[in-house]
């Protein structure tokens, strides 16, 4: 119960924040506070500015919560327990890399299988907002821009959301379930339901299954920083170098059928490339048990 009433703090604290930029923003006193209904998301958005709205959102919401979190209940051992050093063997970052990359066909596929779910359309207002906010972000004239947006929608949130979710909310799942599975599962699901983007959730619930995994196997955060990292970016330079149809690379839904062959050609990759992480996430912590033993 414990856990759980921990990982609830750290939503309350993201919401409080969140709240407490939306009130200073708009310049709302405290004793005015109910006037924030007036005023709709895409509204709040247009006032304090869309770059700085991005900005601070992903500050209030997502990171000053993880770090505080953090800091709260894993600061004994927080080097360790976070996993903060690099992974003892190079390798982790390019096969976690290849497991996205190979993994594309089968989140594409997912898209699919979304749009024909029950909740695909579950928020739909928000979603609309969220879509309208990323297509005006991809919109770039200049290689600042492309910059500016690599900063703020690709490397930001990859902190950010690593610390809160892989860090934070699998970190401390794992704790309470022994089967560590089920850990990484139940925290992409949380990942994905927190865009509030149901029309897209299960693509971001696989994609959270693999940042989810790369960082058990490899016991260090910049792996799975370095997977979101370039997932996010990927999108962005796409974006920057798309002259027209912007709004196909926002939606979620596929236009064309993905041949069988490519599919089950992604999953055996995926397979392959899991094997050779998990033994050597096995060979790792073997050597680590050993070397223990030794030293008692």
């Amino acid at each position: 119960m414990k856990v759980f009433l921990r990982i609830l703090s750290l939503f309350i604290i993201s919401q409080i924040f969140g709240y407490l930029f939306i009130i200073f923003s708009l310049g709302i006193s405290f004793d005015k506070i109910k006037i924030i209904e007036d005023f709709s998301p895409s509204e709040i958005v247009e006032r304090v500015g869309l770059y700085y709205y991005i900005f601070m959102s992903q500050l209030t919401t997502v990171l000053i919560p993880a770090i505080l979190f953090l800091f709260v209940y894993k600061r004994k051992n927080l080097y360790s327990n976070i996993g903060f050093a690099l992974p003892k063997r190079n390798s982790y970052f390019t096969y976690a890399i290849f497991l996205l990359f190979l993994s594309y066909p089968l989140i594409q596929l997912s898209q699919d299988l979304n749009s024909k779910m029950f909740f695909a359309n579950w928020l739909s207002k928000e979603s609309e907002m969220i879509s309208g906010i990323t297509l005006k972000i991809l919109k770039m004239d200049s290689f600042g821009e492309l910059l500016r947006n690599i900063f703020l929608v690709a490397l930001l949130p990859s902190i950010g959301e690593e610390l809160f979710f892989r860090a934070g909310i699998q970190k401390e799942l794992s704790t309470y379930f022994s089967n560590k599975d089920i850990a990484i599962i139940l925290t992409a699901v949380i990942f994905s339901a927190f865009h509030l983007e149901f029309d897209g959730f299960l693509p971001r619930f696989f994609l959270g299954l693999i940042l989810g995994y790369v960082y058990y196997w490899s016991s260090s955060i910049w792996v799975s920083i370095a997977v979101h990292f370039i997932n996010n970016s990927l999108l962005i330079i796409t974006a920057y170098f798309t002259t027209e149809n912007l709004e196909d690379l926002v939606n979620t839904q596929t236009t064309e059928a993905i041949p069988t062959y490519i599919l089950l050609m992604s999953l055996l990759s995926v397979f392959v490339i899991r094997y050779h992480m998990y033994q050597m996430f096995k060979e790792d912590n073997f050597i680590v048990e050993k070397k223990e033993k030794t030293d008692d």
